[in-house]
């Protein structure tokens, strides 16, 4: 069995369907360019884990079909995997039930968090030497990261996504288990996120470079 499995996943960058809640601060086509950049700094993230250590990278997408999405796939050489039907819960327990057949560890992002440390993602897969489960709380109640050893597999049973309830509802559902929690970080959903993003960025842009050129571009005037 191979030591360790970091899971993205992504959706096609498509106006219209890519980060539909930002689109009311940056408009459609807005939303969707932000939501590239955003995949772009966390290939950029993947790249780094996987020359750091033994750690095998997939992405798992709403379709394997989408041309930006496979682009994506070559870069970190690795084949997309088609995200089933259902609410994230269900989502979620296949990239584990899939991931722990082959992995020892495996740990699961979504694409929404371009200024992600790299040491969380290590202390993640750490805190699964000592842990059957981790969690990564975000800044809206939820989670930036979720990952299990091959010993266990997470429930999701009754999990109220989308909500300040998500996190606490996962460790409910997970009570028999010990769960390591790693230190807070921020994803970017709604408009009012925009604005902590943007502070980031003007401190550090090297946190996520291709965000913070797209958010440049998309702040000039427009002819």
């Amino acid at each position: 069995m191979a030591l360790a499995q970091l899971a993205v996943f992504v959706r096609p960058p498509v106006q219209g369907s890519a980060k539909t809640r930002l689109a009311e601060a940056l408009g459609e086509a807005g939303a969707a360019a932000l939501y590239r950049a955003f995949v772009e700094d966390t290939l950029s993230l993947c790249e780094r884990v996987r020359s750091a250590g033994r750690i095998d990278v997939t992405l798992w997408s709403t379709d394997s079909r989408d041309e930006t999405v496979s682009s994506w796939a070559q870069r970190l050489r690795t084949r997309v995997r088609v995200q089933p039907q259902g609410d994230l819960g269900q989502r979620l327990s296949a990239a584990f039930e899939d991931g722990l057949e082959r992995y020892e560890r495996v740990v699961v992002i979504g694409s929404d968090l371009p200024t992600l440390p790299i040491d969380l993602i290590a202390s993640a897969f750490g805190a699964l030497e000592d842990a059957p489960l981790v969690l990564g709380p975000a800044n809206d109640g939820g989670y930036y990261a979720v990952g299990a050893t091959h010993r266990i597999r997470p429930s999701f049973e009754g999990v109220r996504w989308s909500t300040a309830h998500a996190l606490r509802d996962t460790a409910d559902a997970n009570a028999a288990h010990r769960i390591a929690t790693l230190a807070p970080w921020y994803d970017v959903d709604e408009p009012e996120d925009l604005a902590l993003l943007r502070a980031h960025l003007s401190v550090d842009a090297s946190a996520a470079p291709a965000t913070a050129r797209c958010l440049a571009e998309l702040a000039l005037p427009q002819r």
